[in-house]
């Protein structure tokens, strides 16, 4: 059998991974890219402190690594940079088709296709379909009474508008989440004045940062196993993990960030309103070493009275005050629990994956999902936070490229997985979600509108890779070829 043709979804940190393989192996594939080139998140998101909140030398590629990374946490311009770097050596250029957003994947029953639709218009048939889309793609914007008639300008953290500084402006940054904790830090001193509404409190964390010497990236690319020490330090600590509520390591994680707080925080009233009621890992857990001394500044204001509404001239909160602003940015994330919300899925007999997942999303190690035929899902449910998603990528890309070799070897037209193994996995992860920090008391992105965490994992990150590598083909259903 030749070997299947493939659509790959998305040009960011997956979309690169899925292509090394797919080059590998002689595919012959696409990658369909919204944006104008490889970088994903990673190019969308230039807002002012961006940055990476897992260690460099881990969030990378294990085959690129990359000795020049200049501090512990790489930011946005330094990260985009390797990934266009790997995605051109790896001769990834001559597959991309930027600048085209994917609407619609149609599976027919009777060709063993799929077609795959763009915003313009434009049809393709694929044999297999990647999808590298991950769950940060769509932004989530409130929707407040009065928005359209506010003076001023609003944007999101992923569609930062650079045109006009912040400097000297009255500044609303709505969210106190990961990007909040970023760019809060980066713009707060030049504004006039800065009002960061928080709808609830999160824990912030110190973070223990270093900046190579020349001295050190000069050892780093001359004795690759220096550098290698620093990423195998990286992969050891979150190997630590515990989720549990009740677990050593939460509770010494709450601890040392309560005490982050009251080092960092002197005013008893800002201490009192920036204080979560919650285990660290219920929302995201986040670090910084200029949040709270920007939050202490004389011209920041931490307002947690809720927004009611816009008005022409800024925000009214639901204690009747109205705040005066030129700027509003929206610092609320993604909508990370809608998996592949913007693309319109059909699989086999017609059915729709936005039916199918209509009480969240599931799928097979996050990776496969029943009634979708030689689909392949990157960064998909259950696959986050527990180690560094390039790891988790780079498991799931070479579990495709192994579907893709067996059903050339076995001269499949298509390959599923099954219902049950489907079912008693996911029922095994939701059982494991019960006592963990993420489905305590607190609201996170990790869950969707049903209550089902739909995004995290709930073991260590070596547990996901070792089960996808251990994956019995005899788990999925094979389609002999049609003629």
């Amino acid at each position: 059998m030749s070997k299947p043709t493939v659509a790959v979804i998305g040009a960011g940190p997956g979309g690169i991974a899925m292509g090394i393989q797919l080059a590998a192996g002689g595919f012959d594939f696409t990658v369909f890219e919204r944006g104008a080139g490889f970088g994903g998140t990673w190019r969308n998101n230039t807002y002012p402190g961006a940055a990476c909140d897992v260690p460099s030398h881990f969030y990378s590629y294990s085959f690129a690594l990359n000795p020049r990374w200049s501090r512990t946490y790489a930011d946005q311009p330094e990260i985009l940079a390797y990934l266009e770097q790997v995605a051109v050596e790896r001769g990834l250029a001559e597959h991309l088709v930027a600048d085209t957003r994917v609407t619609e994947l149609r599976w027919s029953d009777q060709t063993h296709r799929w077609t795959v639709t763009t915003a313009a218009g434009v049809r393709q048939e694929f044999d297999v379909v990647v999808s590298a889309v991950g769950m940060l793609d769509v932004p989530t914007i409130p929707d407040f009474p009065g928005a359209d008639r506010f003076r001023g300008r609003t944007f999101h953290t992923s569609q930062w508008d650079h045109a006009t500084s912040t400097a000297g402006q009255r500044v609303a940054s709505i969210g106190t989440g990961a990007s909040a904790i970023q760019y809060v830090p980066a713009i707060a001193a030049d504004t006039a004045h800065l009002t960061v509404f928080q709808r609830t409190p999160t824990w912030v964390g110190p973070r223990f940062e270093e900046v190579f010497t020349d001295e050190q990236l000069e050892l780093f690319e001359r004795e690759p196993d220096a550098a290698l020490k620093l990423r195998d330090k990286a992969f050891q600590d979150y190997e630590l993990a515990d989720f549990d509520v009740e677990s050593d390591i939460t509770r010494y994680l709450t601890k040392i960030s309560k005490g982050y707080l009251y080092a960092e925080i002197a005013d008893p009233d800002l201490r009192t309103r920036l204080l979560p009621d919650h285990p660290v890992g219920c929302k995201r857990p986040l670090s910084s070493t200029g949040w709270f001394a920007a939050l202490a500044l004389p011209h920041v204001h931490v307002e947690t009275s809720p927004i009611v509404e816009f008005t022409e001239r800024g925000l009214r909160t639901a204690d009747g005050a109205e705040h005066e602003v030129d700027t509003v940015i929206y610092g609320t994330g993604f909508a990370a629990s809608d998996y592949l919300s913007t693309l319109e899925v059909t699989g086999r007999g017609g059915r729709r994956l936005h039916d199918d997942w209509a009480d969240g999303a599931e799928a097979y190690l996050g990776t496969a999902v029943p009634g979708y035929p030689n689909l392949f899902t990157l960064y998909g449910p259950n696959t986050n936070g527990v180690t560094s998603i390039i790891y988790i990528l780079e498991a799931q890309t070479e579990f495709v490229r192994r579907m893709l070799d067996d059903m050339v070897d076995r001269g499949a037209a298509a390959v599923e997985v099954g219902r049950s193994v489907t079912d008693a996995f996911n029922a095994e992860i939701q059982r494991a979600m019960a006592d963990t920090v993420w489905m305590s008391n607190c609201n996170n992105y990790f869950r969707h509108a049903s209550g089902k965490n739909v995004t995290q994992f709930p073991y260590r990150g070596t547990a996901f890779a070792e089960r996808l590598a251990a994956v019995s083909p005899d788990d999925f259903l094979w389609t002999p070829p049609t003629h």
